[in-house]
């Protein structure tokens, strides 16, 4: 039976788990470390173990009692359940144990860190969602309660890597960039190196020789494999290879393929869980919540606790989740054919984790109420829910969603509701060197954090000293991200104070936009297409490497290759967020870029419905792709062109040799500002809708030094609050506005001078931005905007006497 995430997470938080005493749960015994551990005398075979003298049959309830140690030396019938106390060691031999359900308060071992595993162990979870649950843990599952210690060693293989060369389609050979060790009957899968995340594929090794692979059956898709050197940049979309199998396997049975009910692993707090070299197989259990392949539940602390180079594939819901849980090791994991997000920190209080180097792909989004939360309908390959983690290395090689998600909450949810705890506003800990390729949606995405019920909303990451004050920011450093073959971005950046550092972006829709402030790509290359061709873009979609949105925004030192339009799209380095109803900031910027075989620019013309799109500039600092220092690149908009500036037929835009400034008017009471129109006093005009799903609020870029009329198509609005922002010392704006009554007009919330008023608009003209006129017979408002000395925004609240 399904159950709601919210019943579910009741659930799991009101189970008891008793070993001895309430002291037992709030001081958990320290599991023993593996070496202290002496092989057990007794066997499972010999009678003489048993109470009664009798092996377990077919369907026993097993018990290995605390202070008992138990050698497993042969491979027992199916069991009801197994309950390990004391010690279970596995003796070095192949063997397979088979069970409803296994708990451990004791230590359950096969293999240890020091003497892994050589043999072939097979762990079987079996039953189905019918049967009695577990302790408020459901069934078919391994669970490690407090005190309990899992040790799982397998033989150490290479966990993934890259080809050496590119396969085409059809062909049963692979060649690999190093010889991994895998050997004939190991599966191997594939990632796509296209925009399809699907194109991920399993195939099986037939014969091996170093790094050469002969396959049991050809491959159904091309993958690249070659390292690509472009304007001096190595462009590696190398398709990705990861190793299935292992000598160790925990798995669920046979019917877990049909049912999409698996088994699944969870450790609590005061346990201790080593995981390394096995395979997870029909694991977790479809849209239910804590029920995931190898997950640690409100563990705490848990350093020295790891899961490093295991293969968990054909899952049922998630791979690997870390849920309230802190300093655990996340390190070469393969994840392949997974429902729902993969690498999963589940509420955003986890922190410390160091997740570093993991493979994830075919990551399978699921219809809203089929998993375990809605935004499984997006599911990330990485779901990160606070930013203070490290992320080093690792790969999203194909996600029906996203790739690296940030989905940061306000304060964690679930069973670690906390509101002294704030991942928005939590400095990063640490991202480098990630890949995100092949994904449907953004391959890298720091926005649409998680409400308490499980859906997203917006989600700025703005990081500050001390998060959940107004203290000073901190910067956050996203380094040397890869990011190709997305159909749309590669990067997308919600919040403020974010770097984008030594980025490789090639063969995206969009390289990067940020809906952002004070947020930069700084040094790097973006590349419009490569050698690595296989879909295409849809034709029209005017491919561009960076995106003006929000601000202040901008790209600094960064290297645009081969942006070159064609008869089939528009191509260009440079270009605006499209259809934009939103205001963008003036003082968006470029600085030191460099563009090979690029067009610098491509604007479209306006959407008459989208303000954003209407005043849409950027300044060029050093004349890097303008060729004149200072200069802005402006729409093709009347409103923002003069005698100072000139049409680049190529980019559909203007290099203007003048300023630009932002008027934002909002209305401070009930009525409207929009729709309206904005008339230059040469007679151009533009008209605003408004911004989006508020027409109390419209902007528009205006040109210092010049006079504006602003033509309400209804009552003027009796509460305005205007402001200029962007200005420098000195420049001013001449505004003529429609207004009811005489106004009260007060500049930059000095209440105690307000502004006196004229004799004629002649005369506010004439003066430094500190009188007003006021037409009573016409109902027309003369004034003044200045920018002061230190101040780069000027606001009047104008409000009826």
């Amino acid at each position: 039976m399904r159950h709601s995430p919210a019943a579910a997470l009741l659930a799991l938080a009101a189970f008891p788990i008793v070993l001895a005493s309430c002291s037992d749960i709030t001081a958990p015994p320290a599991a023993r470390p593996v070496a202290d551990i002496a092989p057990p005398s007794a066997r499972w075979s010999d009678p003489g173990t048993w109470p009664g003298g009798v092996v377990p049959a077919a369907g026993a309830a097993v018990v290995i009692p605390k202070g008992q140690g138990v050698l497993l030396d042969v491979s027992p019938p199916a069991l009801r359940s197994l309950t390990v106390e004391g010690d279970l060691v596995f003796e070095e031999r192949d063997l397979a144990l088979s069970a409803n359900w296994i708990v451990v308060k004791g230590v359950l071992q096969v293999g240890t860190e020091a003497a892994p595993f050589a043999h072939r162990a097979t762990i079987t979870l079996t039953g189905t969602a019918a049967d009695p649950a577990v302790g408020g843990l459901g069934t078919k599952l391994l669970g490690v309660y407090a005190g309990g210690t899992l040790d799982l060693h397998g033989a150490r293989r290479t966990s993934w890597l890259r080809l050496g060369a590119t396969a085409a389609k059809g062909a049963s050979q692979l060649a690999l960039e190093g010889d991994p060790g895998w050997v004939a009957g190991d599966h191997i899968a594939v990632a796509s190196s296209d925009f399809d995340p699907l194109q991920g594929e399993e195939v099986v090794i037939k014969s091996a020789t170093g790094g050469a692979l002969t396959l049991e059956q050809p491959l159904k898709y091309r993958h690249w494999g070659v390292v690509q050197t472009v304007a001096g940049y190595a462009l590696d979309e190398r398709a990705e290879v990861g190793l299935l199998s292992r000598n160790i396997v925990v798995r669920g049975d046979a019917g877990s393929a049909t049912t999409s009910f698996g088994g699944h692993v969870i450790s609590l707090a005061g346990s201790t869980t080593r995981i390394e070299g096995v395979e997870f197989y029909l694991m977790g259990q479809k849209g239910l919540v804590a029920r995931y392949p190898i997950h640690w539940h409100m563990a705490g602390d848990a350093a020295g606790q790891y899961a490093r180079d295991n293969a968990i594939h054909r899952t049922f819901n998630r791979c690997l989740t870390i849920h309230g849980t802190h300093a655990v090791a996340a390190e070469g994991n393969v994840c392949y054919d997974h429902m729902g997000h993969g690498y999963f920190l589940e509420d955003g209080s986890e922190t410390r984790n160091v997740i570093v180097r993991n493979l994830g792909f075919l990551t399978r989004t699921l219809p809203v109420g089929q998993g375990v939360l809605p935004s499984d309908a997006q599911a990330g390959t990485f779901w990160i829910s606070n930013p203070n983690n490290t992320l080093r290395g690792n790969v999203a090689a194909g996600s029906q969603g996203f790739g690296i998600w940030y989905a940061l909450p306000t304060n964690p949810t679930g069973l670690s509701t906390n509101a002294s705890i704030f991942p928005r506003q939590t400095p990063l800990g640490e991202f480098t060197d990630n890949v995100a390729h092949s994904n449907s949606r953004t391959g890298l995405n720091v926005d649409n954090g998680p409400l308490p019920d499980g859906n997203t909303e917006t989600a700025s990451f703005s990081p500050r000293q001390i998060p959940g004050t107004n203290s000073a920011p901190v910067v956050a450093y996203f380094r040397n991200f890869t990011g190709y073959k997305h159909t749309g971005r590669a990067v997308w950046l919600r919040g403020s104070y974010q770097r984008l550092v030594n980025a490789t972006l090639a063969d995206n829709g969009i390289g990067a936009t940020f809906a952002a402030s004070e947020t930069f790509m700084q040094g790097g290359v973006v590349i419009g297409e490569s050698e690595n061709m296989g879909a295409l873009i849809a034709a029209g979609f005017p491919i561009r490497g960076f995106e003006f949105y929000d601000g202040r925004v901008g790209a600094q030192g960064v290297t645009f290759v081969n942006f070159t339009p064609s008869a089939r799209r528009p191509a260009s380095a440079l270009g605006f967020n499209r259809n934009n109803g939103y205001p963008t900031n003036p003082g968006n910027f470029i600085e030191g870029l460099r563009l090979i075989e690029s067009n610098g620019v491509y604007l479209e013309n306006p959407n008459p419905g989208k303000d954003g799109d209407k005043s849409a500039v950027f300044v060029d600092t050093d004349g890097s792709v303008t060729g004149v220092s200072g200069a802005y690149v402006a729409e093709n908009n009347p409103m923002l062109v003069t005698p100072a500036c000139t049409y680049q037929t190529a980019w559909n835009a203007y290099v203007c040799r003048q300023r630009f400034l932002r008027l934002s008017i909002t209305s401070a009471g009930d009525e409207t500002e929009a729709p309206l129109d904005v008339v230059r006093d040469d007679g151009a005009k533009t008209s605003l809708v408004g911004v989006p799903n508020n027409p109390k609020a419209a902007n528009v870029a205006l040109i210092p030094g010049r006079g504006y009329e602003l033509r309400f198509s209804g009552a003027a609005p009796r509460h305005q609050r205007v402001t200029l922002s962007n200005m420098v010392a000195g420049e001013w704006v001449n505004l003529t506005m429609q207004f009811p009554r005489p106004p009260h007009i007060v500049r930059d919330g000095d209440t105690a001078r307000p502004l006196a008023a004229a004799g004629s608009a002649a005369e506010v003209w004439s003066l430094a931005g500190d009188r007003y006129f006021y037409d009573a017979g016409a109902g027309i408002l003369y004034v003044k905007a200045l920018a002061r000395t230190g101040r780069t925004t000027t606001t009047l609240a104008v409000d009826p006497r």
